[in-house]
């Protein structure tokens, strides 16, 4: 049995409750990092004079940050443990924050882009390490309640920066929102390791000589009995292949290309509408102050759509649910295309949109950890996030460039709607093939059997 098989069963002990709030806590931090451009591009258009397509780059930096960090820096976790890689990560995510208001109109908008991607690094390697360290201390009574908590964190975050930081940019400039980022992160980067616990499943690895006595500190706290001796390693297969091989054998690999080509397609969309509706609208009315606003309609939206995904989640499969709410998504971000950028009917269409939209990350969060072994989760993990990152970094330039280039506001927002009707597609194709074989439905991924819930649910195949 594994270390983390008895854990969801039994009464959450402090410790469980407190590794649940900071991995919760940092995830905001991550909302705020994400949606900071999206409420302070406005007022960096206008104090350097860019074209559309130069603030693009600035959004995108982050995206180009966490493709590296997610690929490339993430599956060091793997090696040196999730703490450990959740303090470098806030670490570099205060350090690309630092650097943000250095940027002036004579050095030009580098800095920025510098700046966004250094942050965006440490992101692209904190999500692979809080979703493991949910998924680890996590009871079942509360499972679903936290994995939609954990879903509309980002949302939270950003609702949080376009409430109380946006509305001050005007008076205190846009670089108050990167020196608020760079205290919050560098208190983040503390708590974390003061306060965050290893995960118990890379100890149980037995990766350092201290595993065993640091292991059982934990189940001490946690009122579980000690151990004689580390339980038998359960990814004896990722050891002899490696963990980037294990996750591109065979078919798990397959899997990872489908869920690299869905994450692809549902960043494409949803980075467009996080960067470029609130700046739309705010230019449609000539008013830098409305950016904030459309960011918190779809902050509250993506909130509230997560809780209703996570509370159905834990009714239905959500590699069903998941092409469901993304079809009804590709609908409402259209919609809120073709409304226009009248206020306040933009607000709602683009709250009623974020509500379906985001739901998707809610769905890959959940699923692609599933689909791999304890010591190729957090490398499986990184690359599906990491090089879907693409999508979201093509996103804000492109779709700056097809502004500039006069095309409206309908066909814009129809036109990248459309690639999460292919996100969609994946999860379901996904579905099936899991299904169609019952020895993958019982080991989840080849001889490692993957220790982490495949769904929102428990129950769920």
């Amino acid at each position: 049995m594994r270390i983390t098989d008895h854990i969801p069963q039994e009464k959450m002990s402090g410790l469980q409750i407190r590794a649940i709030v900071i991995a919760i806590a940092l995830v905001v931090l991550d909302g705020y990092d994400v949606s900071l451009t999206s409420f302070s591009a406005p007022y960096i258009e206008k104090g350097f004079g860019v074209s559309k397509a130069e603030l693009g780059l600035v959004m995108s930096g982050a995206l180009i940050g966490m493709l590296v960090g997610s690929i490339i820096v993430a599956p060091l976790a793997d090696r040196i443990g999730r703490r450990r890689m959740g303090v470098v990560s806030t670490s570099t995510i205060a350090v690309g924050m630092f650097i943000g208001p250095f940027a002036t109109p004579e050095t030009g908008t580098w800095p920025l882009v510098v700046s966004r991607i250094v942050t965006g690094v440490g992101v692209g390697c904190l999500v692979a390490v809080v979703g493991v360290i949910l998924a680890e201390y996590t009871g079942k009574r509360v499972y679903a309640l936290v994995m939609a908590v954990y879903a509309a964190a980002i949302n939270i975050g950003g609702l949080l920066g376009s409430m109380f930081v946006g509305p001050v940019l005007g008076e205190r400039g846009w670089e108050f929102g990167w020196w608020v980022g760079f205290v919050l992160s560098a208190v983040a980067a503390l708590a974390t390791y003061a306060l965050l616990p290893e995960s118990l499943a890379w100890l149980s690895e037995g990766r350092r000589t201290d595993s065993l006595l640091r292991l059982n500190a934990l189940l001490a706290k946690m009122h579980r009995p000690a151990l004689a001796a580390l339980p038998e390693p359960d990814s004896t297969g990722v050891r002899a292949k490696g963990s980037l091989r294990t996750v591109f054998t065979g078919r798990t690999g397959f899997y990872t290309l489908l869920m690299i080509v869905g994450y692809i397609a549902y960043m494409l969309s949803f980075y467009f509408m996080t960067n470029w509706a609130p700046s739309s609208v705010a230019s449609a009315n000539h008013d830098p102050s409305l950016a904030p606003q459309l960011v918190t309609a779809f902050s509250i939206g993506g909130i509230l759509g997560n809780v209703l995904f996570g509370f159905l989640g834990g009714r239905i499969n959500v590699r069903l649910l998941a092409p469901v709410f993304l079809i009804l998504a590709t609908a409402t971000l259209s919609l809120f295309g073709i409304v226009g950028t009248a206020m306040p009917t933009a607000w709602w269409t683009l709250f009623l949109a974020s509500f379906f939209v985001c739901s998707g990350t809610a769905a890959f969060y959940a699923i692609v950890p599933s689909l791999y072994p304890t010591l190729a989760r957090s490398t499986g993990f990184g690359v599906v996030i990491g090089v879907g990152r693409f999508g979201g970094i093509v996103a804000p330039v492109v779709g700056g460039a097809a502004f500039d280039a006069g095309m409206g506001t309908g066909t814009a927002f129809t036109l990248f709607s459309l690639p999460m009707l292919l996100a969609g597609l994946s999860i379901l194709v996904l579905h099936l093939s899991r299904r169609g074989s019952e020895a993958e439905a019982d080991t989840g991924a080849g001889t490692d059997a993957p220790d982490a819930r495949p769904t929102l649910s428990r129950t769920s195949a």
